[in-house]
């Protein structure tokens, strides 16, 4: 079992969509057991499942986290795979997160219960340094990081990894599963994202990511829909961006069998 967080302290980058649509290819294309979790109060990844963030205000993946909630009480089975969803409610929650003795363990001993029914847990975080984003990296094996062909998007990242590298003190087994663009088309020949991928990947090496996510309508239709990109459009450029990822990220970071499995598949 893996537990991926998709993460970054910039909003509009593409974590929601990257989370859901990773652990859906997960799902669809390597039958794999996936439990998704929502922690941004903004409900983001929760609304993608076609749910209010007003919902589940009393029962929602902080309510989980902290006890107050069981596990069946909060979990929503969906086509894909499994969701602790989030609501507004997750706001009041994180200050007893942060307070609670166990912090920033929080989540990881809550999922440590329930992780033996999963064959991937994939976490969606808010686009903060926040209780949230620290609960998550801790519970997390790999934390994969969207970034957006532009400059400010670029200054959060450094700043986001050297927020990440600070807890490898505290959970030695934390990695960077990998850095990827999104939003990204080199054919446009825009000059500055051009120049910020190149730099990037000169910086980070292997750990960035060779599939970049390309700027389609489709993804924002399919979530307006309450869909993922592969049933919304299977024949689109997001599908076939976010099958490439997943298929790279099974590659590099994953088992071997695993890997083989998706290969197998067809889409």
């Amino acid at each position: 079992m893996k537990t991926l967080s998709f993460v970054n302290n910039k909003g509009g980058v593409g974590k929601t969509t990257s989370a859901q649509n990773v652990g859906t290819a997960l799902h669809r294309f390597a039958n794999s057991r996936v439990l998704f979790v929502d922690l941004d109060a903004q409900a983001s990844l929760t609304r993608c499942f076609g749910y209010s963030n007003l919902d589940f205000f009393n029962a929602d993946s902080g309510s989980f986290i902290l006890k107050d909630k069981t596990f069946e009480e909060v979990v929503i089975s969906t086509e894909v795979g499994d969701l602790l969803p989030a609501s507004m409610g997750f706001l009041a929650t994180e200050e007893r997160i942060k307070s609670s003795p166990i912090f920033p363990f929080n989540l990881k001993f809550a999922l440590n219960k329930i992780k033996h029914l999963y064959d991937f847990i994939v976490i969606d975080c808010p686009p903060s340094l926040s209780t949230a984003a620290r609960i998550a990296l801790v519970a997390s094996d790999l934390y994969f990081v969207p970034l957006q062909a532009e400059f400010l998007s670029y200054e959060g990242l450094r700043n986001f990894l050297t927020f990440a590298s600070q807890l490898s003190m505290i959970c030695p087994d934390l990695e960077l599963g990998g850095v990827f663009a999104t939003r990204y088309n080199p054919n446009l020949r825009r000059r500055l994202s051009i120049d910020l991928i190149k730099s990037t990947k000169k910086q980070l090496n292997e750990q960035f990511l060779d599939t970049y996510i390309r700027e389609n309508v489709a993804i924002p239709e399919a979530q307006a829909h309450a869909m993922d990109i592969f049933s919304y459009d299977p024949d689109s450029n997001g599908a076939i961006d976010y099958y490439k990822l997943t298929r790279e990220m099974i590659n590099k970071r994953f088992t071997k069998d695993l890997m083989e499995q998706l290969l197998s598949q067809t889409r």
